[in-house]
C-alpha cells in the first residue's frame, strides 16, 4: 500500500485531501508508485519530483492509421513535469508542460503534444504532430504484434478498497475478456452489507469513494470503459442511504445530450472532483481516424440529485478544454 496525506495552500486558504491509500496490487509492478505519481501530476496539476525512469512498450500510430507494427521498448521518465522517452529505434521525445492546462506538451522540436489518459491503468496515451504513441507500463507481448482490440488478461485485474464517513467498499474484477463481473463488497451499513454483484461489458479502470452531495452518506463510484478501440465509458454507482443500505445511481447516456455528444467516440475518463462527477474524453471532428481525434477534450460535469425513483447524477455544463491545431 502507497499511502500519504495531502495538504495544499493557495491564496492563504488551506485545502485538505483526505489520506489516500492507493493499493500497489492495483498497478503493474514495477510501476506501482511511479504511476500513481503520474496520475497525481495529471490530476491535481501537482508537479512530480523524481527522475526515475521505467521500462515500457511503446506502440507507435503514424498519423490517421488504426493499426501498427510497431512495438517496441522504451523508457519512460518524468521530473517536475517535464517527460522523456526514450524508443528502442533511438528516437528520443523531450516534452515540456505548455500553460496552465494539464495534458498540453511541446516537444524538442517546438510542436504541441498531447497526453490523453484512455488506457486507464494500463499505459498513457501521447499525440504527436504525425503519430501516436500509446505507452504501456506492462512490457508483455514486446516479442510480438500486440492486438490492442484483444481481451485483457488477468494480470489487469482491478482491486481497490476504500473508506470514507466509517463505510467501507472492496471492489474487484477480474478484468478477463470484455464481458466481467464486478464485485462490491460493503461494510459498515447499519442494515443490509450485501455484497452486490453486476455484469459488466467492458473493464474496471477506476474507482472512488466520495459524499459529492454532502449528506453524511458515502457514495462509490466503479469506472468502466468497454474493450476494443472505442473504449466507451461507462459509471456504476451506489448510494449509502442515512449509512443503511445501498441504492443505486442513474447516470444517463452521454448520447441523450446531442449538443454534449457532439464528437464522442468514446476514450471517457472519468473522476470525482469537489463535488462533481467529471466526464472527460477526445472530440472527434468529421474524418478523424479512432486513434488520432483533431477536436480537442470536452469536460462534462454533473451533481448527485434525488430523483423520482432513484438517485441521478444531473447535468451540469460541458465545456471543451483545449483546441487541438
Amino acid at each position: 500500500m502507497f499511502s500519504f496525506h495531502l495538504l495544499l495552500e493557495k491564496n492563504k486558504e488551506i485545502f485538505h485531501f483526505k489520506e489516500f491509500n492507493l493499493m500497489s496490487s492495483c498497478f503493474p509492478l514495477p510501476y506501482s508508485k511511479f504511476f500513481i505519481l503520474l496520475i497525481l501530476s495529471s490530476f491535481l496539476n501537482i508537479p512530480v519530483v523524481m527522475a526515475d525512469s521505467v521500462q515500457a512498450r511503446c506502440d507507435v500510430y503514424p498519423k490517421g492509421e488504426d493499426h501498427t507494427d510497431v512495438s517496441i521498448p522504451c523508457d519512460f521518465s518524468q521530473r517536475q513535469g517535464f517527460i522523456t522517452i526514450n524508443r528502442s529505434d533511438n528516437i528520443h521525445h523531450e516534452l515540456t508542460p505548455q500553460g496552465n492546462i494539464v495534458g498540453n506538451f511541446k516537444d524538442q522540436d517546438g510542436n504541441m503534444v498531447y497526453r490523453q489518459s484512455g488506457l486507464g491503468k494500463i499505459g498513457v496515451i501521447f499525440r504527436f504532430k504525425n503519430e501516436s504513441i500509446y505507452v504501456y507500463w506492462d512490457t508483455v507481448g514486446l516479442s510480438q504484434k500486440v492486438n490492442k482490440n484483444s481481451n485483457v488478461s488477468n494480470s489487469l485485474a482491478f482491486d481497490k478498497k476504500m473508506d470514507l464517513l466509517g463505510i467501507s467498499f472492496h471492489v474487484s474484477c477480474s478484468n478477463n475478456g470484455s464481458l466481467n463481473t464486478l464485485v462490491i463488497k460493503p461494510s459498515g451499513l447499519k442494515i443490509d452489507n450485501s455484497v452486490i454483484k453486476k455484469e459488466i461489458d467492458g473493464t474496471v479502470t477506476g474507482a472512488d469513494i466520495a459524499d459529492i452531495n454532502n449528506d453524511g452518506s458515502p457514495e462509490i463510484y466503479v469506472y468502466i470503459n468497454s474493450v476494443g478501440s472505442g473504449s466507451y465509458g461507462d459509471v456504476v454507482a451506489y448510494s449509502a442511504n442515512n449509512k443503511k443500505s445501498l441504492s443505486s445511481i442513474y447516470l444517463s447516456p452521454l448520447t441523450d445530450d446531442k449538443k454534449s455528444s457532439q464528437g464522442y467516440m468514446g476514450h471517457d475518463v472519468f473522476s470525482v472532483i469537489e463535488t462533481n462527477l467529471v466526464r472527460q474524453f477526445p472530440i472527434y471532428k468529421e474524418g478523424d481516424t479512432n486513434n488520432n481525434p483533431s477536436g480537442g477534450t470536452r469536460q462534462v460535469k454533473y451533481k448527485l440529485v434525488t430523483g423520482e425513483a432513484s438517485w441521478q447524477l444531473k447535468f451540469i455544463n460541458a465545456m471543451d478544454l483545449i483546441t487541438y491545431k
